[in-house]
């Protein structure tokens, strides 16, 4: 069973009414899976639905249609569950700092959103870990 998994997952939005209705595509019918263990990148042009897609991963967006399931939940039925178990990093210029190096940004936020150093340096241990390349 894959850790996430999506089918036909799709988000549209509608501004205004009548003569000045907007129907915005931001995701079209997406189908894909991720088995555990693997490592996967999002990658798209600016618009492209990346954000509003993880969105949709995370409980903060429920989908115009299709389904999608993340470690056996529906983000939007047990999103509180699910938030206990992941953890989402947008690497937007305002979160990380171009003339610091990652661990001071890291450490920045630690600060901003009150994560207890014992609890950083774990989170930031397994970050490591998952992340080297080898011997």
């Amino acid at each position: 069973m894959p850790i996430i998994a999506a089918d036909r997952l799709e988000k549209t939005f509608v501004r205004g009414r009548g003569a000045r209705r907007r129907v915005t595509h931001a995701v079209r019918p997406l189908s894909f899976a991720v088995e555990a263990g693997e490592f996967v990148g999002f990658l798209g042009a600016n618009g492209a639905g990346k954000s509003t897609t993880i969105k949709m991963m995370t409980g903060i967006l429920h989908p115009s249609g299709g389904a999608v399931a993340v470690d056996g939940l529906s983000p939007q039925r047990d999103r509180v569950a699910l938030a206990l178990r992941l953890g989402i990093g947008f690497g937007q210029r305002t979160q990380l700092w171009w003339d610091l190096p990652l661990t001071e940004s890291y450490r920045l936020l630690r600060v901003m959103y009150r994560v207890a150093p014992h609890d950083y340096a774990q989170r930031l241990g397994r970050l490591a870990e998952s992340t080297s390349t080898g011997p």
